[in-house]
């Protein structure tokens, strides 16, 4: 290995027009949880199996409307460090001279983005 990174511009160009699609998408689904799903367990009665249901139902809702933002975060700090990358390395020069450290501080926020929750054993 030489020890030389070498950055594609184009390839990185589109994978950023794409995250804009990704994160319409996202924004989409925490819409919908967040107003017309929210709190409305399905009507199941007050029997004890029913109230169970309902019980796990918002909590499920709880954990999808987090993993969406969760989600939504990280798409937006991929978009700002692709962003960051694509500024830096714009020209043939730039590129050849840009290291990997570089580029891993501008990923950093992704890395954060995606971090889980204190406590949440999901990746």
């Amino acid at each position: 290995m030489t020890g030389r990174t070498t950055v594609d511009v184009l390839s990185l160009e589109d994978f950023h027009r794409r995250l804009a699609g990704r994160l319409t998408e996202a924004e989409s689904v925490l819409k919908k949880l967040n107003t017309e799903m929210q709190c409305r367990p399905p009507a199941l009665g007050t029997f004890a199996h029913a109230t169970e249901n309902a019980r796990r139902y918002t909590e499920s809702h709880a954990s999808y409307a987090e993993q969406a933002e969760r989600l939504r975060k990280a798409i937006v700090a991929a978009q700002e460090a692709t962003s960051t990358i694509m500024a830096n390395y714009r020209t043939t020069e730039a590129r050849n001279a840009a290291n990997a450290a570089d580029i891993i501080a501008a990923l950093t926020g992704v890395d954060e983005a995606l971090r889980p929750a204190k406590g949440d054993p999901r990746v």
